[in-house]
């Protein structure tokens, strides 16, 4: 008894006597229990795999009718002949088996209905034929089934129930009718429920109070009526909750369809389950008692082999697993038992050198090793859960993409590197906290101190000297983008993303600094949206093109109108046009509203040119659409198509968009103009164009802003700025044009001033194409006795 070996196998021996003993008591005395347990869990396993049969059921049902109803071919004939509607619906339902196909009109009645009848069962298989149902041609009997949305339903009809799912037909955004597929509740169901449950199951129908059986698992039912009635009976009991001692049983209702109830039965003899019981009961005995006789062998050759080097390791592991890579096991076996130790050792020392290269990894960038957004991260974290103010500065190279275009990656990768290598200088001042490389050229600093003067000066002074590479000299310049912690937000990820709003607003102002401020904050949810909602908005048709009067000062009449689009959204509603020409610029979508809004206002020439009234047209481009190199080529070819002369045609052009790429812009510009369209350069007086560009762009008018009319009479600075601008048009050849005219003061002013063209709410305010119509035969020649009452939007 002193060996090990033996101990441990007695131990083993002692222990399953006592665990299988005790085992045995607990299976005897609660055998009763366990089979009320049993007989529960059985009737809820059954109750739940029968909802999950029928769900599964519908559930096929609705995919299958939303993916027919989105057949080309059955959309061709779903209101053509009888015929052609009933060989597509017919196909449609072989496909699944259905036995139930219907399909709807858009005004709720019923065009064609196939059943398919079962005269036999055969192998629980139903054999029958397909014919026309009994309700084509009547109006479908729940029209609110199909206003509300629902796929799945139970529906009756010639005796017969089934379940069905309904999808709309659409073509477009027009709804044609309705498609139904339908599975009979039967005794197919009732049998397959049964072979997978071992429960017979009965389908009881109740309308006006009365139940009656509608399908049964049981097949003989059908030979003698006699059967039929005592199983109804049953099913009914069992629904009552009434069941009788040698059953056991449960039940489902289904209430949801024309005041009907569907009644679900599952019942089973309990002498038949108690019986299976009894089978397993004697199973578990024989199987308990071969476990104890190979337990008590396997026992006995396990002890006497591996208990003492097993204990080892065992311990080791647990060593390990509590983060202690440092101490190392021993064994002085020489056989599999020592190599899997000295195996286990070598493990260790790789493991520790892995996980400390890839906690490294996880936490540093590869090409400057610097912290990344892992580290940013948990340092961001920390700082807000001590409640500590900071800065978060976000950095980016400036001008880094002409270092890669021009002397490769590989340079711009060096310049990237010596930047951090000048940043993580600062690393010696206290307020540091932490310098981050995001990646690319975009780095992250950390710091507690507020006075951001002093910081900037110092990343700027760092980074003052050249960096010479391989005889090249490069200045190396950042642009900062500045979130405050708390003022901005007490959020990690949102001071990131603050952070990177002010810096990406540097790029349009040119500014090297810039704190967060949220007007500059323009990725919104509902901006996300309206990007969204803008790609549908053309083909959806829910643009509309308004047009503005332009009146001529020198002889009071309308002779100018401009194109401004309007977006009439589905949910928001009227949208202004700044809040979408901008996001349309910004995606690529400029491209295709602007030719929408040249098009539609050509059209809209004709129409007027019909009418007697003799108008010139002004549209405005953007910046996005002087970089279209077919951009002239559209011009003129819808020009050509809608026989418009081109001298009634004037593209207004901001200053901004002259700017960005001037040498293009005057070339494409001056196409223009040659081919005898008129040029003029809007909102003037708020962009960036000197003198010397103005002289060069080959326009024809000047658009004074409305911010230099909208005070005439009360600011005489801006009547200054004004008079000075309508002569110096004058004086290089150009015309006027004013806008915001508001009051009959500015109106006056200007026409004194020989201001050639004016628009603004109190001449009117842009109006649809047909509403405008009729203002302008109205009103051939402008008066200001006509203008007494206010115009409406």
């Amino acid at each position: 008894m002193k060996s090990l070996q033996n101990k441990i196998f007695l131990f083993f021996v002692l222990l399953l006597v006592v665990v299988q003993a005790i085992a045995f008591f607990t299976l005897y005395s609660g055998n009763k229990s366990q089979e009320a347990a049993e007989i529960n869990n059985r009737l809820t396993t059954a109750k739940t795999i029968f909802t999950e049969l029928f769900n599964k059921r519908l559930e096929y049902l609705a995919a299958f009718a939303e993916t027919a109803a989105q057949d080309y071919g059955l959309k061709e004939v779903f209101n053509d002949d009888t015929r052609s509607l009933l060989v597509a619906l017919n196909n449609h339902r072989k496909r699944i088996d259905a036995d139930l196909v219907m399909a709807i009109s858009a005004s709720g009645i019923i065009t064609g209905q196939l059943q398919k009848q079962f005269n036999s069962m055969v192998n629980g298989q139903g054999l029958g034929k397909v014919r026309q149902g009994i309700e084509r041609g009547q109006n479908f009997r729940f029209p609110q089934w199909l206003a509300s949305g629902q796929a799945a339903h139970l529906y009756l009809v010639d005796e017969a129930l089934y379940q069905v799912s309904l999808s709309p037909i659409t073509v477009g955004s027009k709804t044609i009718g309705w498609l139904a597929f339908g599975f009979q509740i039967d005794q197919r169901l009732a049998s397959e429920f049964q072979s997978i449950t071992g429960l017979n199951t009965d389908f009881m129908l109740k309308y006006e109070g009365m139940w009656r059986l509608i399908a049964s698992s049981k097949a003989n039912l059908a030979q003698t009526t006699k059967l039929k009635i005592a199983e109804k009976e049953l099913a009914q009991k069992i629904i009552q909750s009434k069941i009788p001692d040698q059953y056991i049983a449960t039940h489902s209702l289904i209430t949801e369809f024309d005041q009907q109830e569907l009644g679900v039965v599952m019942y089973g003899l309990r002498a038949n389950f108690v019986a299976l019981l009894q089978q397993q009961w004697w199973r578990l005995l024989i199987l308990a008692a071969l476990t104890l006789f190979i337990s008590l062998a396997s026992a006995y050759f396990i002890a006497a082999s591996i208990t003492r080097p097993i204990k080892r390791l065992l311990a080791q592991a647990k060593v390990v697993a509590s983060g202690n890579y440092q101490q190392r096991i021993t064994v002085t076996e020489k056989d599999e038992l020592g190599q899997l130790a000295q195996g286990f050792n070598e493990m260790q020392i790789a493991v520790l050198s892995r996980e400390k290269a890839i906690m490294h990894h996880a936490n540093h960038d590869p090409l400057t090793d610097l912290p990344n957004r892992n580290a940013l991260n948990k340092t961001l974290e920390n700082l807000i859960t001590q409640a500590q103010p900071f800065r978060v500065l976000h950095l980016n190279i400036s001008r880094l993409k002409d270092v890669n275009d021009t002397l490769g990656h590989n340079v711009g990768d060096e310049v990237i590197k010596e930047l951090a290598r000048r940043l993580n200088l600062l690393n010696k001042q206290e307020y540091l906290q932490l310098l981050v490389h995001l990646g690319a050229d975009e780095f992250v600093l950390l710091v507690t101190s507020t006075d951001l003067d002093k910081i900037i000066k110092q990343i700027q002074d760092n980074l003052e000297a050249n960096f010479n590479y391989q005889g090249i000299s490069l200045q190396l310049q950042v642009r900062i983008g500045v979130a405050l912690y708390p003022e901005n937000s007490k959020n990690a990820k949102s001071l990131i993303q603050m952070a990177d709003t002010a810096l990406h607003h540097t790029r349009r102002t040119g500014k090297l600094v810039q704190l967060y401020h949220t007007d500059y904050d323009v990725n919104t949810v509902e901006r996300l949206n309206l990007i969204n909602d803008l790609k549908q908005a053309i083909p959806s048709g829910e643009l509309e093109l308004y047009f503005q009067p332009k009146l001529c000062l020198r002889t009071m009449v309308v002779t100018h109108v401009e194109a401004l689009v309007r977006w009439q959204h589905p949910t928001l509603g009227m949208i202004p046009p700044d809040d979408f020409i901008y996001i349309a610029e910004q995606t690529g979508q400029i491209k295709a509203l602007t030719r929408w809004v040249f098009t539609t206002a050509l059209q809209q020439f004709g129409i007027w040119k019909k009418l007697g009234l003799n108008l010139n047209i002004a549209i405005n481009i953007s910046a996005e659409n002087l970089k279209e190199t077919d951009f002239y080529q559209f011009i003129c070819q819808t020009i050509l198509l809608t026989e418009v002369p081109a001298e009634k045609i004037t593209l207004e052009v901001t200053e901004s968009a002259v700017v960005e790429d001037p040498q293009a812009a005057i070339q494409l510009l001056s196409q223009f103009k040659a081919h005898g369209m008129k040029i003029s350069i809007d909102d003037y007086g708020t962009g960036y164009s000197s003198l010397a560009q103005l002289k060069q762009l080959p326009v024809h008018e000047l658009k004074i802003d409305k911010s230099f009319i909208q005070r005439l009479e009360h600011d005489e600075d801006d009547q200054i700025i004004v008079r000075s601008t309508i002569e110096l048009a004058h004086n290089m050849g150009l015309h006027v044009v004013a806008e915001g005219i508001e009051d009959e003061f500015s109106l006056n002013w200007l026409i004194k001033n020989d201001c050639e063209l004016a628009q603004g709410y109190f001449i009117s305010r842009p109006k649809p194409a047909k509403e405008l119509t009729r203002w302008l035969l109205d009103n051939p020649i402008f008066s200001l006795a006509k203008k007494n009452e206010k115009e409406s939007v």
